[in-house]
């Protein structure tokens, strides 16, 4: 009888210690460096349609020539209120990269004329050119056959030419739907955590800026989620990992604190149906090695 006794104590201690979280993989204990993570895009529709998809290269490119050279290749455009704005871009919208990114503006007001800017973007500075192009659009393609947009500040121009259309997507009504997937390769960018086994961890990231940025926190997990719990906020992650690699997803409701602001201008992005999308989510997986 004493030896059950002992022997129910011993598993209501187990169980405790398994409540109090320590039902964690300790692989996850130690210091861990990143170098890649991946983005994906998922929406949620209350209706069955099809959308603008601007997170997959369109077909032909739009070219940069002169001060800056280019060729562009993603792609939304929508109208409204009798606004047609084209969005071009040399890398998708909506995800970090490194490196130099131009997003080409064209904004056609009909009878009253149209206006174009030219952003150029790096990691310690950017440029604007702005001008009037010779373009036309139909349906989804635009085609840009003349004209050159002038630097804001100093005497240089950029020639632009080419022709781009747009990629769709079929979305179903209550289904969330994946449009864009892809990997950002760390270069200039460094990110490295020290999860530590009294439950602490320390965070260190280099951005593509140079600057650094450093917090600490608490950490709790279980087999499949680790809650990170920073100074002033807590982010909870599903993970997978070994003794050697770890991969972190955060999933990121983008419209969940303002809908009513947010979630007209991804319709805007995705050419939807006004009042349609009832979701976008940002799923980042983050890899590290030890």
């Amino acid at each position: 009888m004493k030896k059950l006794t002992l022997l129910f104590i011993l598993l209501f201690l187990i169980s405790c210690a398994k409540d109090d979280g320590d039902s964690y993989a300790k692989d996850l204990i130690g210091n861990w460096t990143g170098y890649k993570q991946n983005n994906s895009y998922y929406i949620t529709s209350i209706t069955t349609q099809t959308v603008t998809n601007p997170y997959i290269a369109g077909t032909g490119l739009i070219t940069l020539d002169g001060a800056e050279e280019a060729t562009l290749q993603y792609i939304y455009m929508y109208s409204s209120h009798g606004l047609t704005q084209i969005a071009v871009a040399q890398k998708v919208f909506g995800i970090t990269s490194e490196g130099n990114n131009y997003i080409l503006n064209i904004y056609d007001y009909g009878d009253f004329g149209s206006f174009s800017q030219l952003f150029k973007t790096s990691a310690n500075a950017s440029d604007t050119y702005e001008g009037e192009l010779e373009f036309s659009v139909e349906s989804q393609t635009i085609s840009v056959t003349g004209g050159a947009l002038y630097h804001e500040s100093v005497d240089d121009s950029v020639m632009i030419v080419g022709t781009l259309s747009l990629v769709q997507s079929d979305v179903v009504s209550g289904t969330a739907v994946e449009l864009g997937n892809l990997d950002w390769i760390f270069e200039n960018y460094e990110f490295s955590m020290n999860i530590n086994d009294d439950k602490t961890f320390e965070q260190i990231i280099i951005t593509i800026t140079g600057d650094t940025e450093e917090t600490s926190g608490t950490w709790n997990a279980d087999s499949d989620e680790i809650t990170l719990h920073y100074p002033n906020y807590s982010k909870t992650f599903s993970y997978s990992v070994s003794a050697t690699s770890l991969e972190m997803t955060y999933n990121n409701d983008l419209c969940v604190l303002t809908p009513d602001e947010c979630l007209p201008q991804y319709e805007l992005m995705y050419d939807m149906e006004n009042g349609s999308l009832d979701q976008v989510v940002q799923v980042k997986t983050t890899y590290f090695s030890k």
